[in-house]
């Protein structure tokens, strides 16, 4: 079974959140974009998605931060996380504004448990128990969000669809009988990469134009949501 790779989009994501500045250390300039900007933004992303109602009161504000470009470029890159683990990753033009990224936050959708001990292995097993989908179901929901998002299918390839997988377990336990190899998630993930993506690009490594979306077998929610490869703000080209 092939392990879950971080694609590179993420670590770029996380090394620009890692210069933005601190919560502690904003100014009026970022307090106002969260307050007219972000939240809202939030807030409107979380009612056409069908999510669960999230606060967005101070106390549940655990962090946010800001960072306006300086290069002569108008707009920002920013984020903010609620007390919960929800996270929005918002991307700014100056004119135009989205959520770029999202994550519930609390969905765990691919498990390492070399070496853990049994009782953990089969509680994480017993997650599918739950699932209500399958690839098929699981690709119709995501396509929902996928449109929600204002993607049109024809700038993109046909999706590719896997469903979210845990490997590891313990050597000479009963729980298979011998080493576990794992077994699957009640999560799918869903990819679409966009129609001048070829399959040299897609083998160099580089992060290119897609679209992931994970979602849940268990409640049929939107998991994440994320864009990659320099996808403009509210368009596919």
């Amino acid at each position: 079974m092939e392990r879950k790779l971080i694609k590179p989009g993420i670590y770029l994501q996380l090394a620009l959140l890692a210069f933005l500045p601190a919560v502690a250390h904003a100014g009026e300039k970022e307090e106002l974009f969260l307050r007219t900007k972000m939240i809202p933004l939030a807030q409107e992303f979380i009612k056409r998605n069908e999510l669960p109602p999230a606060d967005f009161g101070t106390n549940n504000i655990k962090k946010y931060r800001v960072n306006f470009f300086t290069d002569g470029r108008a707009g920002c890159l920013a984020y903010v996380k609620l007390e919960t683990g929800c996270l929005f990753d918002i991307r700014s033009d100056g004119t135009n504004a989205e959520v770029h990224d999202f994550n519930d936050g609390k969905t765990i959708t691919y498990y390492d448990l070399e070496g853990a001990p049994k009782e953990k292995v089969e509680a994480v097993r017993a997650l599918v128990l739950a699932n209500k989908l399958n690839k098929q179901s699981a690709a119709e929901l995501a396509k929902k969000f996928f449109n929600l998002q204002g993607h049109d299918g024809a700038n993109f390839h046909e999706p590719e669809i896997h469903q979210c997988y845990w490997v590891g377990g313990q050597a000479g336990e009963a729980v298979t009988g011998g080493t576990d190899p794992g077994g699957p998630l009640p999560y799918y993930e869903i990819r679409w990469y966009r129609k001048d993506v070829t399959k040299e690009k897609r083998e160099s490594g580089l992060s290119v134009p897609e679209v992931v979306i994970e979602v849940s077998g268990v409640t049929s929610n939107l998991i994440s949501y994320h864009k990659y490869g320099s996808l403009p703000i509210n368009r596919d080209f």
